[in-house]
């Protein structure tokens, strides 16, 4: 019975005890919050984008979601679109921050200069 009773107290005892050590592990080694979403990057300087890399940056990474035959799809030819986002900031906000359904592309998945260039085809779209 006592054996019992020992084994129950230190369930009690040494569960919440184990629970509260781990919660104060983040804080004693130092490490920090990781933030939940894309990363934000600093601007880097790029050349001029290259529409012709651009359109196989596009055709690559983008295409199948905005062609034509998708019913879903926003397509990036337009007149609407581009009078929306006029400004290359609007078309990185977007691409960088992904409104869903659409993936988020972070700077690994496409650099900066990457961004100028499919920016370029963009622009170079009748």
């Amino acid at each position: 019975m006592s054996s019992t009773r020992h084994y129950v107290i230190s369930v009690f005892v040494l569960l919440p005890l184990i629970s509260i050590l781990t919660l104060l592990i983040p804080l004693v080694s130092g490490k920090q919050e990781r933030a939940i979403g894309p990363s934000y990057d600093a601007p880097v300087e790029v050349s001029a984008g290259d529409a012709v890399n651009g359109e196989y940056l596009f055709r690559s990474k983008c295409y199948g979601c905005h062609v034509k035959e998708n019913p879903n799809a926003i397509l990036l030819d337009t007149a609407d679109f581009k009078a929306r986002h006029a400004d290359d900031a609007s078309i990185i906000s977007i691409v960088r921050g992904g409104p869903a359904p659409m993936p988020a592309f972070n700077s690994q998945m496409l650099d900066d200069q990457e961004m100028a260039d499919v920016i370029a085809y963009l622009r170079a779209l009748p």
